[in-house]
C-alpha cells in the first residue's frame, strides 16, 4: 500500500464527480492526471485550507470507475474509427452527469462505461431508431478515463484505513448581526444593523 494522497476540492463536483488537484494546476475529475502528494504534503495543505481533502490514493483507486467526458470527443474522428466487428456503446441523447456521458447498462442508465452495454452491429441500428446515440468502442476506450463518485467516499473511514488523523483546526468567529450595542444618545440596546439607521427611541445617530 502506497502513502501517496490526492487532494480533493470538497467545494464542488462536477455532476456526481469528485475534483481533486491536477498536476501542474487547476482541478480535475481525471485520476489519470490527479496530483499525487505525500502525507505531510496533504496535512500541510489542509491546514491552509480545510476543504483541501487528503484522501489515500489506494482507497480512490479501489473505488474509481469509468467515465468519458463528451468535450473531447467529436462525430467525425468517431466515424473514422469505426470497429471492425461493429460494436459500439450506446448513450442517452442530453444526456450528462457532468461532462460525462451516460450510457444505456444492463440495468438501467450509467456513467460508468464498465456497466454499459456494447451490441454489435446487427442490434445497433435498433437503437440508433430509438434515438440513442452509437459511438465506435475503440473510439471510446482510447478516450476514457477514471473518475470516482463522490458519494462512494468515506473520509472518515479512509483516514483511518491509512492510520491518520488530522489536526483540529480553529475556525474564525464570525460577527453575528444579533450583537447588541448601546445608543450614543439614550443608552438603549440597538442591534449591529439598527446601528446604521437613527436609533428607534431617540433619533440620535449611530453609525460609525
Amino acid at each position: 500500500m502506497s502513502d501517496l494522497f490526492y487532494l480533493q476540492d470538497s467545494r464542488n463536483n462536477v455532476g456526481s464527480r469528485a475534483m481533486f488537484w491536477r498536476e501542474g494546476g487547476g482541478y480535475t475529475s481525471n485520476l489519470d492526471e490527479a496530483e499525487q502528494f505525500t502525507r505531510g504534503a496533504s496535512v500541510k495543505q489542509y491546514e491552509c485550507r480545510d476543504t483541501d481533502l487528503p484522501w489515500p490514493v489506494d482507497y480512490v483507486i479501489a473505488k474509481a470507475e469509468v467515465g468519458v467526458d463528451c468535450q473531447y470527443l467529436t462525430r467525425s474522428e468517431a466515424e473514422a474509427c469505426l470497429n471492425e466487428d461493429g460494436r459500439v456503446y450506446v448513450a442517452y441523447a442530453c444526456e450528462w452527469d457532468g461532462n460525462d456521458l451516460v450510457w444505456r447498462g444492463g440495468k438501467g442508465p450509467t456513467a460508468n462505461l464498465e456497466d454499459a452495454i456494447h451490441p454489435g452491429a446487427a442490434d445497433a441500428a435498433g437503437y440508433l431508431a430509438q434515438g440513442f446515440e452509437l459511438w465506435p468502442c475503440g473510439y471510446i476506450a482510447e478516450r476514457s478515463r477514471p473518475v470516482v463518485r463522490a458519494a462512494l467516499l468515506d473520509h472518515k473511514q479512509a483516514l483511518r484505513s491509512v492510520g491518520l488523523k488530522l489536526p483540529k483546526l480553529k475556525r474564525p468567529r464570525h460577527r453575528s448581526y444579533s450583537y447588541r450595542l448601546n445608543c450614543d444618545g439614550c443608552g438603549r440596546f440597538i442591534s449591529e444593523r439598527q446601528r446604521f439607521d437613527d436609533c428607534p427611541n431617540c433619533g440620535a445617530r449611530n453609525a460609525p
